[in-house]
């Protein structure tokens, strides 16, 4: 009888450190915890209630309450909806979970696993779009864009790979017809290179944009717009999407030494269409002085270019790995 009093006594309190799911903005979270638990992880508080750390023998996740970011292995990734608090546990949505945390932790989870041979290279801007400019140190966008994919095409064809480019040469492309254009030739893969530009001249590094999952907000965003709640062409390749823009943002990041803007997520005209999983690449700030000095020199835009490569062979070696000839 005592030991019933006390369960009735205790019963309100278990849920806070067992509520496994709940509905938070009328959208589902599930905890920390439990992520940890289906991913064989450690759970431990950094500050208790605000900071929460997933750890395994490869692998720390580092989540900040009310954030729309985790760090993985230090590199800024973005969710789509913030971490949230439920009950004293930290709380992700189910939907970040699905369409960021398994596709780059537990791939094999996905099938069919995409094959990669015909790479589409899209040097952003053109012709009468110059793109980002600096006037003062004599750069733009349109011409480094075509400058980096030449080389990227060049390296990649040393390695098998078939490259096709939306455009050779300073020609104008509509939007539409870059996606298109990696359609009719049945592209595996679709890199878009463009380069920043701020008001605010301090503002520097590199980041990277995937389509963004449908009924999520894109990086942009903090509602669900109209355009967030249906699914696009892209968004049949959500797995492979993050996955082939964190080896490139990861491997930028590393190379040049520049700031982690990290990989982000938007519905950009040139990714919402695509057959095939795609990237689109922002190279540096050609606001920041520093940047555009960098990226004028043939060394920058050589190292840029590499940097590009590395991260499209280390997906590719990721889908050896998933189809067993890794």
């Amino acid at each position: 009888m005592l030991l019933f009093v006390l369960l009735l006594a205790l019963g309100p309190l278990l849920p806070q450190a067992t509520a496994a799911q709940a509905t938070i903005n009328g959208s589902t979270y599930v905890s920390l915890d439990t992520i940890a638990g289906q991913l064989g992880m450690d759970s431990a508080w950094i500050k208790r209630g605000e900071e929460c750390q997933l750890k395994s023998r490869w692998t720390t996740l580092r989540f900040t309450l009310h954030k729309r970011w985790l760090m993985l292995n230090g590199e800024r990734i973005y969710l789509g909806l913030p971490v949230a608090s439920n009950r004293g546990q930290l709380m992700l949505s189910q939907r970040d979970f699905d369409t960021t945390i398994r596709p780059l932790l537990t791939p094999t989870q996905f099938e069919p696993v995409p094959k990669l041979y015909r790479i589409v290279l899209d040097p952003g801007h053109g012709g009468k779009d110059p793109g980002a400019q600096n006037r003062t140190r004599g750069v733009n966008e349109k011409t480094l864009t075509l400058d980096v994919a030449h080389r990227i095409k060049r390296k990649l064809e040393t390695y098998g790979y078939k490259i096709v480019m939306t455009r050779e040469t300073d020609t104008f492309i509509d939007l539409p017809d870059r996606p298109a254009h990696a359609n009719r030739v049945d592209a595996d893969l679709f890199v878009s290179i463009h380069f920043n530009a701020v008001d605010d001249a301090r503002v520097s590094g590199v980041e990277s944009y995937v389509m963004t999952p449908a009924y999520l907000p894109s990086t942009s965003s903090s509602s669900l717009t109209a355009s967030a709640r249906k699914s696009y062409p892209g968004n049949k390749n959500d797995p492979w999407n993050v996955l082939a823009g964190y080896f490139i943002q990861t491997a930028m990041v590393r190379n040049l030494g520049v700031t982690d803007r990290g990989l982000k997520r938007a519905r950009f005209a040139v990714l919402r269409d695509l057959n095939c999983p795609g990237v689109l690449v922002e190279g540096g700030f050609l606001s920041n002085g520093a940047e555009a000095e960098r990226l004028k020199t043939t060394a920058g835009r050589e190292k840029l270019a590499d940097s590009i490569v590395e991260g499209i062979l280390l997906y590719q070696k990721k889908l050896n790995i998933l189809r067993g000839k890794g």
